[in-house]
Parts: structure tokens; C-alpha cells; sequence
């Protein structure tokens, strides 16, 4: 069997395809994935005719999975099309998040785009409970929509023995994802002027972004974009994973930092409950609750036993529920179901 995954790239999207390729792999299952410059966003009538130059008659794979924001312009029909759904940027609580420009360009522009793509779709998934229901609610439609979490290799990210900071150092607090208002990053430099020295952020800068210039804050390091296996050593080196999003379709940086045996201070928001157990594996907090981010990082900060019992049922949780086998395999037999 072979899969089609022509996407935009640049984002996570493309981090989810390749590491469900390699899942499909250990089944037999061959993946290509055909990645276009996030420019093309701008201009989708010419990235269709780039779409039917690639996708030329004599092409060859047997189906076709992609995402929603143009996967119409894939379809072929002759080859089922299957979309997974990985957050809505067209619902009304990601638009107010969002700058203006964005917000027109999304609402008038990309949502008959998405709408169009989950008429023609054999078959439709969603990365999460939440994502489903605000799609559903999004087109006040009840779509026949299966959730398969995401998942990753624990062999991959998993707890390194990283050598230690010194005990009288500060406590070290981390960041991955794009620095968005959308991921919370405008609340990093409040959060850490009240934690002060005994605190310190490393935060990376996402696959869109080049590093950013200096929050002007002692207690704030940039580590810019970071390749995987750099990726996991900071995860490791950190004591707490700080993710303070008003918006997750998932929350795949959560979920490392889970495998990696790191507790969590989060927002009880979107998609994020299902992964995370308050009180458990970290906290969430009522979205851009300063106070209470601050409290959490505190309360972990302060105790080097509630870190390890929370990272260590965050571990237990990853492998229990979010496994990159545990998708392939989910994955693998709704491919096979479409080509009965």
C-alpha cells in the first residue's frame, strides 16, 4: 500500500506526516510526502496547477491523506482522500486571537476552502475530541469524524541522563513551539519578571520563526530552532515544560515533554485536558492566568520530589495512551478499511 501526503509545510504538520510515515513503515506500509512552501498559502489557485503537475495521470499510490485547509485541491478521483483535522483556524475563538489580516483572511478566505475539502473527503479524522466538536459546530454539521491522538516514538523522546545543574542553580523552565500570542508566548516575560532569578526560561522558536530579538530579560534564554535530537537534550535538561497556549488542536510539545518524564504547567483549555491530568502529571491554569502559571512553576519549582512523581506518570501516561504505534496502528487500518 502506498500513501500520499501532499501538505503545507513549516509547521507541525509536517513534523505529524513524517513520524507517522515512519510508524506506517513498521507495517509495510509506504508513505511520500510531498511538502509545499507555506508561500503557496498565499497564492492557492497557482498551487493547484502545482498540484496537478505533480499529481499527472500515472502517479502512483492508492490513497491520498492531507489536511483540511486545501486538501480539495488534491483529490483525485480515482484515489480515496482521507483528511485529518488538526485544529481550526477558522473557528471564533482562534480569529480572536488572531491580527486582523489574519482573522479576514481566514474567515472569508480559508474557511469555504476547509468546508469544501470535508464535503469531498472519504474519510475524516481528528486529532482530538475538541478539534472534532469544533468543526461540527464550526459547520453545524454532524460529520462521521474518528479521533486518533497523535502520538511519538518513547524510544525516541524518553528521559536522558543529562548531567545535572548545580543545586543552588536556578530552576530551569522550557518552552518549544512557534512564540505566538496563540501559544502564550506573550506571557513569558511576565511570568518570569515574578519568578525572578531563582528562575530561568529556555524557549525555541518554532519552525516559522528565526529567533526572535532579546526579551531584555536576564532570565530569558532563545535557543532558536532546534533539530530533534537537540530538541530532546533540552527537554531533558529542563526541570518543567511551560506551555501557556490559549489555543491546542493537540499539544504535541506537551506530549514530548510528557515522554521526556517532565512535568507540565499548562491552560485548561482546547485539546489540552486530554492529554494532561491536572494535578497528576502538572497543572493547567485558567488561560492567561499570570497569577496562577506563576503559582504552579512555584509549587514545582520548590519541590524536587513533586517533579519527579508528576514526570513520572506523565511517562507511564504517553506509553499507556500516545504511543507512535498505538497511531500507525489506528491509522493503518482505516487506510485498509478504504481500500475495501
Amino acid at each position: 500500500m502506498k500513501i500520499a501526503s501532499p501538505i503545507i509545510g513549516g509547521s507541525g504538520l509536517g513534523v505529524y506526516h513524517r513520524r507517522l510515515a515512519l510508524g506506517l513503515s513498521k507495517m509495510g506500509i509506504e508513505s511520500q510526502i510531498y511538502e509545499f512552501s507555506p508561500r503557496w498559502e498565499l497564492f492557492p489557485w497557482a498551487l493547484r496547477w502545482k498540484v496537478k503537475a505533480l499529481m499527472k495521470p500515472g502517479f502512483i499510490c492508492d490513497i491520498i491523506h492531507s489536511h483540511a485547509e486545501y486538501g480539495y485541491l488534491f483529490r483525485r478521483k480515482d484515489k480515496p482522500l482521507m483528511i485529518t483535522l488538526h485544529h481550526s483556524s477558522i473557528d471564533s475563538e482562534y480569529l480572536a486571537a488572531s491580527a486582523l489580516p489574519l482573522r479576514l483572511h481566514h474567515q472569508f478566505f480559508l474557511k469555504p476552502h476547509v468546508k469544501q475539502t470535508m464535503g469531498l473527503a472519504d474519510r475524516l479524522v481528528a486529532v482530538s475530541h475538541h478539534t472534532k466538536t469544533t468543526f461540527c459546530e464550526l459547520f453545524q454539521r454532524d460529520f462521521e469524524i474518528q479521533v486518533i491522538y497523535n502520538g511519538i516514538d518513547p524510544q525516541v523522546f524518553r528521559p536522558l541522563k543529562i548531567q545535572s545543574p548545580p543545586a543552588n542553580g536556578p530552576v530551569v523552565v522550557f518552552f518549544s513551539g512557534n512564540p505566538t500570542y496563540r501559544k502564550g508566548f506573550d506571557l513569558m516575560a511576565p511570568v518570569m519578571r515574578r519568578l525572578g532569578s531563582d528562575f530561568v526560561l529556555h524557549y525555541t522558536t518554532g519552525l516559522r520563526h528565526s529567533p526572535t530579538k532579546s526579551l531584555a530579560i536576564s532570565n530569558i534564554q532563545c535557543l532558536g530552532v532546534l533539530p530533534e535530537a537537540q530538541l530532546l537534550k533540552e527537554i531533558n535538561r529542563a526541570d518543567i515544560a511551560f506551555q501557556p497556549s490559549r489555543r491546542e488542536g493537540f499539544g504535541l510539545s506537551i506530549l514530548e515533554a510528557m515522554a521526556c518524564g517532565k512535568p507540565v504547567v499548562s491552560t485548561n483549555c482546547s485539546a489540552i485536558p486530554e492529554i494532561l491530568d491536572h494535578g497528576k502529571g502538572g497543572f493547567l491554569c485558567e488561560v492567561d492566568s499570570v497569577d496562577q502559571m506563576v503559582a504552579a512553576i512555584r509549587s514545582l519549582g520548590h519541590s524536587l520530589e513533586l517533579r519527579q512523581e508528576m514526570g513520572n506518570y506523565n511517562r507511564q501516561t504517553v506509553l499507556n495512551r500516545f504511543t507512535l504505534e498505538q497511531m500507525s496502528n489506528r491509522y493503518g487500518e482505516l487506510f485498509r478499511g478504504l481500500l475495501k
